[in-house]
């Protein structure tokens, strides 16, 4: 018994550290699964406004960027017709797990969704 509690303190107290850190696409992709997994209720928990106002975020960043490298001349990372490419919810998740998780617990929302983007709309050089 006295093992099995101390077992039990040892992994509560190792879980955040083996959790993916803040602003990954890991840690992204982490949260909302575990939304996804709550079906409709998941439009209820606190998490789900702070998850879209990201991602949001993030592609209103790129499509910035975008906009400047087409005034500036430089080349574009990915090619829609339009600069602010529309990207779906579901499509970003299931783009997010497409990528390997070595990479993704690696890599920046932004990096994640550009590289989404880049499969969607590729560039023909």
């Amino acid at each position: 018994m006295r093992k099995t509690i101390l077992l039990a303190v040892a992994l509560s107290v190792s879980m955040p550290v083996l959790a993916a850190p803040p602003g990954t696409a890991q840690n992204f992709l982490d949260r909302a699964n575990r939304l996804k997994a709550k079906g409709p209720l998941a439009f209820f928990d606190s998490d789900y406004g702070r998850l879209k106002a990201e991602a949001t975020a993030v592609g209103k960043s790129i499509g910035d960027d975008r906009i400047a490298d087409e005034r500036a001349g430089r080349p574009i990372l990915y090619c829609s017709p339009t600069a602010r490419a529309k990207l779906g919810s579901f499509e970003f998740i299931d783009g997010l797990a497409a990528i390997p998780a070595g990479e993704r617990a690696n890599m920046s929302l932004k990096q994640a969704m550009i590289r989404v983007l880049q499969r969607k709309y590729p560039c023909r050089r």
